[in-house]
C-alpha cells in the first residue's frame, strides 16, 4: 500500500511539471530567467539585506528550483544578519560573495560559528566584498582573523569592497589583515573606530576610488606624510573622507612636508580641529572642478575664521574659477557656523527655485565658544567678504543672519533672497526712506519660508520695504511666502508682479 501511495505521488509531481511547462513563462531561456532571479536577490545598498520572501521563486515550480539552483549569482549574499549566514553559508560555490553584516546593539545576541566557512571562502579567494558594521568588537575581530592568512604568508585576495564600522567603545585592530593580505582589486576602504598601522596601505592598496578613514583610532597616531602618502599611491581616488587627528610631520619640520595631487579627486570631506585640517588640505594640490569640499571644525575660536577660513575660502574660489552662471550663499549662524557657496548652474530663477542651488563647499564651524552678536555679525560678513561678491547672484540664510541692509553693499547683483526662521524686522530693518530704495538694485526675486513675524509691527517691514522698491522704479518680480500666517500681508500687484501664499 505504501509503495503504491509513493507512485501516485510521484505521478503527480510529474503531471504538475508537465502542466507547469507549458506555461509561458517556462518557455523563457534558462539563462534569462536566472538574471530575473538575481536581480531579485542583488544587494540593495552599503548593509541592506534582502526583502522578506526574496527566495520565494524557489517554491514556484520544479524548474524554477533547477534553474535557480544552477544559478551562481542567485547565492552570492548570505543575508546581513549571523542568523542568515548561519542559514546560507553551507552552499559551496565559487561565485563572488557580498559578506555583509549589519548588527546594533539593539539586535538580539546570536552567536556565530561557522568559521570554517569563512576560512574556506577566503582560501578560495570567492568573496567581493566585505562589508561589516556591528557593535560587537568579538565578533568582528573573529570574523577579520577567520579572513586573515596563516602568518608567514603574504597572498593577494580580490576583495574590491572593504568597510568596517566598528559602533562599540572597544577599538578593533585590523593591521594583521593588512599585513598578510594584498587587495590589488580593492577601489573602496572604510574603517570607523579601527585601529591599523597606517604605512601598511601604500604597500598593499593602490585601486582606491573612495577612501573614508576614523584617523581618530589610528594607533599609532598618523603623520600627515602618512596620511599623504595613501592618497599618492592610490591616484584614481575620486572621494575622500578623512576624520580626526594626524601629526603635523614626521620628525622633519613642517618644510619638509611632501605635497600629493589627486587629480581624479571629486569629493573632499574633512574634520578635525583647524590645525589638523588645514595641515593636510594645505599640502593638497586639487583639481579645479570638484563637485563637493565639505569642511568640518571643531573647538574652531572665531578668530581663527578671520584669519585661516576666510582665506581658505577665497583661494579655492579663486582656483575653481569663475562661475558661468553666478554664485550661491547659504548661511546659518549661532553656536555653530554654517557656510556653503553653491554654483546656480542652470536653476532657472524663480521664487520656489531659489531652495535649490548645486552646492559644491561647504564649512561647517563648530566655535569653542559662543560669541556676541556683533561678533558673530562680523565673523559672517567677512566669510562673504572673501566671495567674488560680483559673481553672487543668490543668497540663502536660516535663524538670524545679517540685515538685509548690512550686506547689501557687498553684494550688488543679488537676483533672489531665500531666508528661512529669521525674524522679519531682521531681515527688514525700518526702512530709511533716503537709501533703502538703493537695498540690492538687481533684486527680482523672494522667498520667506516660516520667518518669525512680531505681534506689533506685523509684516510692516516688508511692506515698506516693497513699496520703496516699487516707488524707485525696481518692484519686486517675485515673493512667496512659506508658512501659517496669523495675517495677510497687504501686498498688492503694484509692489510686486508675482504673489504666492503658501501654507
Amino acid at each position: 500500500m505504501e509503495k503504491q501511495i509513493r507512485e501516485y505521488e510521484e505521478t503527480i509531481v510529474k503531471l504538475k511539471r508537465a502542466r507547469n511547462s507549458l506555461l509561458n513563462v517556462s518557455k523563457l531561456p534558462p539563462e534569462v530567467l536566472g538574471h530575473i532571479f538575481r536581480w531579485n536577490t542583488i544587494l540593495k545598498d552599503d548593509f541592506g539585506g534582502l526583502e522578506e520572501g526574496s527566495h520565494n521563486f524557489l517554491l514556484v515550480c520544479h524548474h524554477w528550483f533547477e534553474v535557480a539552483s544552477s544559478t551562481p549569482e542567485v547565492w552570492n549574499f548570505w543575508g546581513n544578519t549571523t542568523k542568515d549566514w548561519t542559514r546560507w553559508c553551507h552552499r559551496p560555490g565559487t561565485t563572488p560573495l557580498d559578506l555583509v553584516l549589519d548588527l546594533n546593539s539593539n539586535d538580539v545576541p546570536f552567536e556565530f560559528t561557522r568559521f570554517d566557512a569563512l576560512q574556506g571562502r577566503a582560501d578560495q579567494d570567492t568573496i567581493r566584498r566585505i562589508h561589516l558594521r556591528a557593535a560587537d568588537p568579538g565578533l568582528l575581530r573573529s570574523i577579520i582573523a577567520s579572513l586573515t592568512s596563516a602568518p608567514g604568508l603574504f597572498r593577494p585576495i580580490g576583495v574590491e569592497s572593504f568597510i568596517l564600522r566598528n559602533e562599540s567603545d572597544e577599538l578593533v585592530d585590523i593591521s594583521d589583515f593588512f599585513a598578510h593580505n594584498r587587495f590589488p582589486k580593492l577601489q573602496r576602504l572604510d574603517l570607523i573606530h579601527c585601529t591599523i598601522a597606517l604605512a601598511l596601505i601604500p604597500s598593499r592598496v593602490v585601486t582606491l576610488t573612495t577612501l573614508e578613514l576614523d584617523l581618530y583610532s589610528i594607533d599609532p597616531t598618523p603623520s600627515i606624510p602618512q596620511v599623504l602618502s595613501v592618497l599618492t599611491s592610490n591616484p584614481a581616488l575620486r572621494k575622500v573622507s578623512l576624520f580626526g587627528y594626524a601629526t603635523p610631520d614626521g620628525g622633519g619640520g613642517r618644510k619638509s612636508l611632501p605635497r600629493a595631487s589627486p587629480c581624479h579627486l571629486k569629493e573632499l570631506k574633512l574634520a578635525g580641529d583647524p590645525q589638523e585640517v588645514f595641515g593636510i588640505l594645505s599640502r593638497l594640490d586639487l583639481p579645479r572642478q570638484m563637485d563637493s569640499l565639505d569642511i568640518t571644525l571643531y573647538e574652531c575660536p572665531a578668530e581663527e575664521i578671520l584669519q585661516t577660513v576666510g582665506p581658505q575660502i577665497r583661494d579655492y574660489l579663486r582656483h575653481r574659477g569663475k562661475s558661468q552662471n553666478g554664485l550661491g550663499l547659504f548661511l546659518s549662524s549661532g553656536y555653530d557656523v554654517e557656510f556653503h557657496v553653491g554654483d546656480m548652474g542652470r536653476i532657472g530663477f524663480s521664487a520656489l527655485a531659489l531652495a535649490r542651488m548645486n552646492t559644491f563647499m561647504k564649512f561647517t564651524i563648530k566655535l569653542n565658544q559662543t560669541p556676541s552678536k556683533g561678533r558673530l555679525e562680523k565673523v559672517t560678513l567677512d566669510l562673504i567678504a572673501h566671495v567674488p561678491r560680483e559673481e553672487v547672484v543668490y543668497l540663502r540664510a536660516y535663524g538670524k543672519p545679517v540685515a538685509v541692509d548690512v550686506i547689501s553693499a557687498q553684494l550688488p547683483n543679488l537676483k533672489g533672497l531665500h531666508f528661512e526662521r529669521a525674524p522679519l524686522p531682521i531681515i527688514f530693518p525700518k526702512a530709511n526712506p533716503d537709501g533703502d530704495g538703493e537695498i540690492f538694485p538687481s533684486l527680482q526675486y523672494i522667498l520667506l519660508d516660516r520667518v518669525a513675524v512680531s505681534r506689533s509691527d506685523g509684516w510692516e517691514p516688508l511692506v515698506t520695504f516693497l513699496l520703496l522698491r516699487a516707488g524707485s522704479g525696481r518692484r519686486i518680480h517675485s515673493l512667496v511666502i512659506v508658512g501659517p500666517c496669523r495675517t495677510r500681508p497687504n501686498v498688492t500687484q503694484r509692489m510686486v508682479q508675482e504673489f504666492r501664499l503658501i501654507p
